[in-house]
C-alpha cells in the first residue's frame, strides 16, 4: 500500500503525551499522514494541574470546554498557591495580570516605591485572580478591556484517565487507529528507527516515530541512545508519591503547593476527590514519612493505597533524532512545581506540527525542533530552581541542598536584574509570562533595590491614592464572583 503524503505515524505510548500528539496531528494533518497510535504501559492515572495554555491548545483541536469539563470532573484553576516556603509567607503564582501599567511603567515599579516607603500591602491584592482564587471565587475572563475582569485568565484541574479519554475519542474519530501491544525490539539503522517489533511478534514501520514512553524512553533513549542531561545538582528532588481523598467542600480554583520538612506537597481539587503527593529526596526522606507528610490536609475518609515513582529531572539533548521526536516525559521531566509538565507535552506537539518533518526531506527542521524545545524545558527548570534557592526553610536537608544548588547563567542574569532594578527579562520560549516571574521574585522574599525612575514622575500620594483605588476595585469585584462551586454547576 502506497504511504499517504505525509507518510505513516507511530505513536507508541498509553498516557496525555500519546494521545495529546495523536489528537494534534490528526486535526493538523486532515488525513494526509496513517496515524496509529500503540498503547504501552498502563493508562495514567491522578489528576492533572495545567496552565492557561492548554485552554488554546483544546481550542485548536476543537474542543468544548463545558462538555470536556463535565467528562473529566474537572475544576478552575486560577493559579497556584505556595505556603510556606519560607516560614510564614504564602503567596499566589496567579494567573492574570498584576495591577495594569500606569504611564507606561510595569505596575510592580509603583508598588515598590510603595514599598520602599513602608507601605505593606502585598501584591497578591492587586491580582484579581489572586484576590478571587483566595475567596474561593471564579469567573471566565471579560473581553471588555476595561472591565477589571479582563485581566484574568485561567487554567484547568482535569482528571488524568478521563481526559485521555476525551482525547483518544477525538483522535479516532479523526481517523488514528489504536492497538495495545509491548515493546520487544527497535530496529535502528544509520541513526533512524526502521520499525518497531512487538512482542506478539507485529512489526511496525513508518515514516515518523513518536516516542511518548515517558521517562523510560524506550525509543529515543534506549534504542537510539540520545544522551540526557541530568539536572540532579540543580534540583534536588527524585522521588514522588500520590494519593487521592474525599473531595474538599468549597475548595477554591488553586493548585495548593505547600513547602514540609521532607519536600514540597500538592494538593489538585476535583470535583470527586482531592488528589495530593510529596516530592522528595528518597535518600533524605523515607517512603513511610513521605506518606505521613501528604495526609496533612487531605480529609480522612476516602484514602486511596500510596503510588510512588522515582524520576530524575534532566532533558534529553536532543528530542527529535532522525525520524523519532520525543514527546513529554520521554524528552524530559521538570518536577511539577508549576504545573508545567502538560505544557512540555502540549508544546511539543505544537513544535511537531509547526516543523512536520516530510519523508526524506532535509534536516534542517529538527534543528530547529530541537532548538526550541530546549529553550522551552530550560525555562520551565529556571522557574523550579528559583523556588529551592530562595526557600527560606531550614527544617530539611532537602532545603539546604536547593538553596546551595548552581544557578544556571540565564536564570543568574534573571535574578540579578530584577534584584537591582525590577527589570523582568524574558527569554525565547518563555513558559511563564511576566506577571508569573514577578509573583515568584516577590513571594520568595527577591525585593528590587530599586525601580524604573520614569515611576517617579507620579506624585507619591497620587501614586499611594492610585493603588490603593485600584486594590479596592479587585476586592470588591472578586467578592461579587460566583463561587467556585457555583461557576463548576453548569458543567454538572
Amino acid at each position: 500500500m502506497t504511504p499517504p503524503p505525509l507518510g505513516r505515524v507511530a505513536i507508541f505510548g498509553a498516557g496525555v503525551d500519546a494521545w495529546m500528539t495523536a489528537a494534534a496531528l490528526a486535526r493538523a494533518t486532515g488525513g494526509q499522514a496513517a496515524i496509529r497510535v500503540i498503547e504501552t504501559g498502563p493508562a495514567p492515572t491522578g489528576a492533572l494541574s495545567t496552565l492557561p495554555s492548554l485552554r488554546s491548545f483544546h481550542a485548536l483541536l476543537g474542543l468544548d470546554e463545558t462538555a470536556l469539563m463535565a467528562a473529566t470532573k474537572a475544576t478552575y484553576k486560577l493559579g497556584s498557591r505556595f505556603n510556606g516556603w519560607t516560614p510564614g509567607v504564602s503567596f499566589c503564582q496567579a494567573f492574570g495580570e498584576i495591577g495594569a501599567t500606569l504611564d507606561g511603567v510595569g505596575f510592580h515599579h509603583y508598588w515598590t516605591r510603595l514599598r520602599q516607603t513602608g507601605e505593606t500591602a502585598p501584591l497578591d491584592d492587586y491580582n484579581l485572580a489572586a484576590v478571587a482564587a483566595t475567596l474561593g471565587r471564579f469567573a471566565p475572563p471579560d473581553p471588555d478591556p476595561r472591565s477589571p475582569l479582563s485581566t484574568l485568565s485561567y487554567g484547568l484541574h482535569l482528571d488524568a484517565g478521563l481526559y485521555v479519554g476525551v482525547l483518544r475519542d477525538l483522535a479516532t474519530r479523526n481517523g488514528v487507529t489504536a492497538t495495545r501491544g509491548e515493546i520487544a525490539d527497535v530496529v535502528v539503522d544509520g541513526g533512524a528507527v526502521t520499525a518497531v517489533v512487538l512482542k506478539d511478534g507485529e512489526r511496525i514501520e513508518a515514516e515518523l516515530f513518536v516516542d511518548a514512553t515517558g521517562p523510560a524512553a524506550r525509543l529515543i533513549g534506549q534504542a537510539l541512545n540520545e544522551p540526557f542531561e541530568d539536572w540532579s545538582d540543580l534540583l534536588p528532588a527524585d522521588r514522588a508519591v500520590r494519593i487521592t481523598a474525599e473531595a474538599r467542600p468549597g475548595a477554591p480554583p488553586l493548585t495548593e503547593i505547600d513547602a514540609a520538612a521532607g519536600g514540597w506537597r500538592w494538593r489538585v481539587p476535583l470535583r470527586d476527590r482531592t488528589d495530593g503527593g510529596l516530592v522528595y529526596r528518597a535518600e533524605l526522606t523515607s517512603d513511610e514519612a513521605a506518606v505521613k507528610a501528604i495526609k496533612v490536609g487531605l480529609a480522612k475518609q476516602g484514602l486511596s493505597e500510596p503510588e510512588f515513582v522515582d524520576f530524575t529531572n534532566g532533558r534529553r539533548t536532543r528530542a527529535m533524532v532522525g525520524n523519532c521526536v520525543a514527546i513529554g516525559g520521554a524528552a524530559g521531566v521538570v518536577e511539577g512545581l508549576d504545573a508545567s509538565d502538560i505544557h512540555l507535552a502540549q508544546s511539543g506537539a505544537a513544535r511537531l506540527i509547526t516543523l512536520f518533518p516530510r519523508p526524506g526531506g532535509p534536516a534542517i527542521a529538527a534543528d530547529e525542533y530541537n532548538r526550541l524545545g530546549a529553550e522551552t524545558f530550560d525555562r520551565v527548570r529556571d522557574l523550579a530552581i528559583l523556588h529551592y534557592r530562595r526557600s527560606g526553610r531550614s527544617d530539611g536537608a532537602i532545603w539546604d541542598i536547593g538553596r546551595a544548588g548552581p544557578v544556571p547563567d540565564k536564570l543568574a542574569y534573571k535574578l540579578a536584574q530584577f534584584e537591582s532594578r525590577g527589570r523582568v527579562v524574558m527569554y525565547d520560549e518563555e513558559t511563564f509570562l511576566e506577571p508569573s516571574w514577578i509573583a515568584a521574585f516577590v513571594g520568595h522574599g527577591v525585593a528590587p533595590r530599586r525601580y524604573d525612575p520614569l515611576a517617579d514622575r507620579m506624585p507619591l500620594e497620587k501614586v499611594r491614592a492610585t493603588l490603593e483605588r485600584m486594590r479596592g476595585i479587585f476586592r470588591q469585584t472578586a467578592e461579587r464572583l460566583p463561587t467556585h462551586a457555583e461557576a463548576l454547576s453548569v458543567h454538572a
